[in-house]
């Protein structure tokens, strides 16, 4: 099972909290190792990191993992990175997981306590996973050590971030498929756990005053709005990150219209007070029975007429189109007689409603 991680949703837990995953248990604690008076006010973002792992021998093995199945993995309803799942070959085992709780710059340590490893034949791989944001920059882990029973087996100047993770900082250390660390590999294959296999870093230049999770501004998700007659329903809310001072434009489907309006404009893109949200799609049916519409307008982004949208309406004498269609549903015009296409592409869009709707004059 070597499949690369495709997403993680990170999840602030409270210091000493504990979380189940398989039978394993798993408490997330701050492990920095600091005596200086601390006189800063409290963060106002933490994050975690957990160690995880994978061992092969036969017939004993044990992971904690990224898995792709949908009750334990990355899959799952409600998968974060603090809920990695644990299996052994006996699906069996006492282990219990320490997490870090990261909540300012210093030393962490994540651990795995009670897993016998020992009557196995290597360790594949070793990391550090986080939900601290890649967008997050300047972020620098250092002063690796990994530790067997206790005793420090092997150390790194600069831990390693894995190539293919784009989204979370994760310190993929050991590695027997793509080898990112050799000397790694060989302390933790030459002396393998019998107790507990623990992995301590420096971590520093974490932004724990502001958030780096896009937050929805403006509309929520299924709000609706209606605007020169056309209603419009929130399929993806614009959103805004502080950490990155990043803001995303938002996406409504157009799903009805004013039943006494004559003449129906979907815009490229509405405004609902600051935030914007692109018109990116026209539900079946939404404009099914119009009956008064004499003139329709579609935007640039509509590139397709899905099912039943125009059946009957049939006072429908314009229909302006600002793009080339792609696709246009056989019948979506029935009940309507002469249509006079007009806008971009004029020629190619009547050509195409002509022969997805033969009862129906296109001019």
């Amino acid at each position: 099972m070597r499949k690369q991680i495709k997403g993680i949703l990170a999840a602030a837990l409270s210091a000493a909290m504990v979380v189940s995953f398989g039978s394993a248990a798993c408490v997330n604690k701050a492990s920095a190792e600091d005596t200086t008076t601390d006189t800063t006010t409290e963060a106002k973002h933490t994050y975690n990191a957990i160690l995880g792992f994978e061992s092969a021998g036969d017939p004993d093995w044990a992971y904690r993992k990224f898995v792709e199945n949908e009750d334990q993995g990355i899959k799952s309803k409600d998968y974060d990175c603090l809920t990695q799942y644990m299996a052994t070959n006996t699906g069996k085992h006492d282990a219990s997981m320490t997490n870090a709780k990261i909540d300012k710059d210093g030393t962490y340590t994540v651990t795995v306590d009670n897993l016998d490893f020992s009557k196995q034949t290597s360790i594949n791989m070793a990391y550090v996973i986080t939900d601290i944001p890649a967008a997050m920059k300047g972020v620098e882990f250092t002063n690796v050590k990994y530790s067997v029973d206790g005793e420090v087996v092997a150390t790194q100047d600069k831990a390693v971030q894995k190539y293919d993770q784009k989204d979370y900082y994760m310190l993929m250390s050991v590695c027997t498929y793509n080898n990112p660390s050799n000397k790694v590999n060989e302390a933790l294959s030459t002396k393998l756990p019998s107790k507990s296999l623990s992995i301590t870093f420096d971590v520093k230049g974490v932004d724990f005053d502001k958030s780096y999770k896009a937050e929805t501004v403006g509309l929520a998700k299924g709000k609706t709005i209606k605007k020169s007659g056309v209603t419009y329903k929130v399929t993806t809310a614009a959103t805004y990150t502080e950490g990155t001072d990043k803001k995303t434009t938002g996406k409504v489907q157009v799903t009805g219209f004013d039943k006494k309006a004559k003449t129906l404009k979907v815009a490229d893109t509405i405004k609902v007070g600051t935030e914007s949200y692109a018109v990116t799609s026209i539900k079946a049916g939404a404009f099914k029975g119009a009956s008064k519409v004499t003139a329709v307008t579609l935007g640039k982004k509509v590139k397709s007429i899905g099912k039943d949208t125009f059946v009957n309406c049939k006072k429908l004498k314009t229909l302006t189109i600002g793009v080339k269609l792609s696709s246009v549903t056989k019948n979506s015009f029935k009940g309507c007689k002469t249509v006079k296409v007009k806008g971009t592409a004029a020629a190619a869009n009547k050509k195409l409603l002509a022969k997805q709707n033969k009862t129906v004059k296109f001019k």
